[in-house]
């Protein structure tokens, strides 16, 4: 029964809610509008005249990735949605708003709260069985994509397996993430099966790390089966299975010192990397083989080695330190970039900051290394790369400039980061947006 309020306070709510009304600022009003031009001025008008505060931005920041979200329309609006799965809990009123509608914007935001894990499973079950009345489910990859990730409880195995046969690669991969919420010891097989022969290279990954997620004896020589036929990125996804907490000791860490004493490349540095992330026997042996990789190996495998190497050994940072005057420009950059990156009580303050100044030699410059060492920087906190991120907010190249916003909102100049708000590329509007929502 609705209740009737007094006049009195009736006129008093509505009068308070005119002057929160007035009280949104016109970048509010023009972001929640898309009205990107006005916004752009407004913006520089502010933070010209120091208005534009972090509270501010903020507001801002969330009428612009609302106002995305409603916009959206197919086919580029799904991808746009998908743009703003990282910051969905803040925008799960938008999210659940356009989930209510029908067609595949819907589908695509229902998706995302589910992924979230902003919604029941439960509940997308039935949302999915209601959204297919009246339509074809059977043509309808997305929704049946959307129903299959709900798949999570025992009851639903049948299905969850069934619909790893799918013929849509999609609804495949969607049952196996299904799989790994469930962990349910009866899809072992479906699982397996799926890691050797599903044609998707994404859904084959899905299958092993849901494997390994399951553990067990079984899982493990099974897995050692896969790595005869498997190609290089199934060979690494097996070795962070093999590490996984119910397979390392289920024989993974035996099978981990296998590739890493037998192996090449890449799968013996992911098998090294996981055992060293492991600890316990072998991860001596393993820190061994990723300074040996970072010394000798092709460039890519000791840029992968350099990014593996566990800083707590002497040996792996005396490796680095040489590997930063490498003549390879990449090795050195990798090197010093992880240097950076270190936690203070891991390396000694005089190296890290000598590396601090190689990278801002490099970061002066236009090149895309030079971009890549302003992001290094600026995720570590390094604030004299802000006034380099300024320059780069007009640049003519859309990843550069986002790259610029999301470099600001880290170093915490947020106002700043505000202009790309008003962006005309929709990718970095969105980007940096979820930058300043996920700082808040």
């Amino acid at each position: 029964m609705h209740r009737v309020l007094p006049g009195s306070i009736l006129a008093g709510l509505l009068s308070l809610a005119a002057v929160a009304g007035c009280a949104r600022s016109a970048s509010v009003r023009a972001a929640e509008a898309g009205r990107f031009d006005e916004l752009r001025r407004s913006l520089n008008d502010e933070l010209r005249r120091g208005a534009l505060d972090s509270h501010e931005a903020r507001s801002i920041a969330r009428a612009v990735a609302e106002g995305e979200i409603a916009r959206a329309t197919p086919p580029s609006g799904v991808e746009r949605l998908r743009e703003l799965r990282t910051c969905a809990r803040p925008l799960e009123d938008a999210l659940a708003e356009r989930a209510e509608g029908s067609g595949g914007m819907a589908t695509a935001a229902a998706m995302i709260l589910l992924e979230a894990g902003l919604t029941e499973p439960a509940g997308v079950k039935r949302y999915a069985t209601d959204a297919a009345a009246g339509r074809n489910p059977g043509k309808d990859a997305a929704l049946r994509a959307l129903q299959t990730r709900a798949l999570v409880t025992a009851e639903d195995g049948a299905l969850r397996r069934a619909r790893m046969l799918d013929g849509d690669q999609e609804v495949r991969a969607s049952a196996l993430r299904a799989a790994s919420a469930a962990a349910d010891p009866n899809d072992r097989g479906a699982l397996l099966e799926a890691a050797r022969l599903d044609p998707y290279p994404l859904a084959r990954t899905l299958a092993i790390r849901a494997a390994g997620a399951l553990g067990g004896r079984e899982i493990v020589l099974a897995l050692r089966d896969i790595w005869i036929l498997a190609d290089e990125p199934g060979r690494e996804a097996i070795a962070e299975a093999w590490a996984a907490p119910r397979a390392i000791d289920a024989g993974g860490r035996a099978q981990l010192l296998w590739a890493t004493s037998t192996q090449r490349g890449a799968p013996a540095i992911a098998a090294a990397r996981a055992l060293a992330r492991a600890g316990g026997d072998g991860a001596g042996e393993a820190a061994a083989v990723l300074i040996n990789a970072l010394r000798t190996s092709q460039s890519r495998d000791r840029i992968y080695a350099i990014l593996s190497v566990p800083l707590e050994d002497a040996a792996a940072r005396a490796a680095l330190l040489e590997a930063q005057r490498d003549a390879d420009d990449a090795v050195a950059f990798a090197a010093h970039a992880r240097y950076v990156d270190a936690p203070p009580r891991v390396v000694a303050a005089r190296e890290r900051a000598a590396a601090v100044a190689w990278l801002m030699r490099l970061a002066s410059g236009t090149s895309t290394r030079a971009v890549l060492a302003r992001g290094v920087l600026a995720r570590a906190g390094v604030r004299a790369a802000v006034p380099l991120l300024e320059r780069d907010l007009r640049s003519q190249e859309i990843p550069v400039r986002e790259a610029a916003g999301t470099g600001l909102v880290e170093l915490g100049e947020i106002p700043r980061a505000a202009l790309l708000l008003a962006d005309a590329e929709p990718q970095v509007r969105t980007s940096v947006a979820c930058a300043i929502l996920g700082a808040s």
